[in-house]
């Protein structure tokens, strides 16, 4: 009975983790983007590391010593690939769209010069090595490690893949960047499908760290 009932504090005290986390994650989110107090990615790698460390005090273990392999770095890598070619097929789509119905997306080409503003705030190097670590890995540490493993838990993978996936997507909504919101629900449902699919949290990491710089910093596509 002892035990029972530490498990079952634990989980509550997880559960409300999880529930002010979501709700701290929306709040970095609108400081980040909208409010600006200080250097953005000084602020997005405070914010990812934050919700990190919450992730690994109320959910261990995120992941196996056995997740840490040569197969699921070259997974994380290979799917990081996909996704920049993705991203690349869909921007064309998008040019293409645009020349056809211009009210489609307005200024589109000034929305994606908005999600790249940024970029000069510091030096490519540096940028790049933030979005490296620890914001890509921060990020799928929270969305996918804690808040996608933990709605699974309670509803379901396919409901914990929707209801994350509208989350992720829906903290970017205050930008009003049309193109940022879509990138970022193409982004969650990739990583979350990856995650739900395989159930390893490791490659979906490894994509994420890997996809920031080279979207970002290596070969923006605009």
């Amino acid at each position: 009975m002892k035990y029972a009932n530490a498990d079952f504090i634990m989980k509550n005290k997880t559960d409300m983790a999880l529930f002010f986390s979501i709700i701290l994650a929306f709040v970095l989110w609108f400081v980040m983007f909208i409010v600006r107090p200080f250097n953005f990615w000084l602020m997005m790698s405070v914010s990812t590391s934050l919700l990190a460390a919450v992730s690994f005090a109320f959910r261990r273990p995120l992941f196996s010593r056995e997740e840490l392999s040569w197969k699921n770095i070259l997974l994380g890598i290979a799917a990081a690939a996909l996704l920049y070619v993705i991203f690349w097929i869909g921007n064309e789509a998008l040019i293409f769209l645009s020349s056809l119905l211009p009210s489609l997306i307005p200024d589109r080409a000034g929305n994606i010069e908005a999600v790249y503003a940024n970029r000069g705030a510091l030096s490519p190097a540096v940028v790049g090595m933030l979005l490296f670590f620890p914001i890509g890995f921060g990020e799928e540490i929270f969305w996918r490690g804690f808040v996608q493993a933990g709605f699974s838990e309670k509803w379901g993978p396919l409901a914990a893949f929707g209801l994350t996936t509208l989350l992720y997507t829906a903290v970017h909504l205050p930008t009003g960047n049309p193109v940022l919101i879509l990138a970022a629900f193409t982004c969650g449902v990739f990583w979350g499908g990856l995650y739900m699919a395989f159930g390893r949290l490791v490659p979906v990491v490894i994509s994420h760290m890997v996809w920031d710089p080279m979207i970002f910093v290596v070969w923006p596509i605009r």
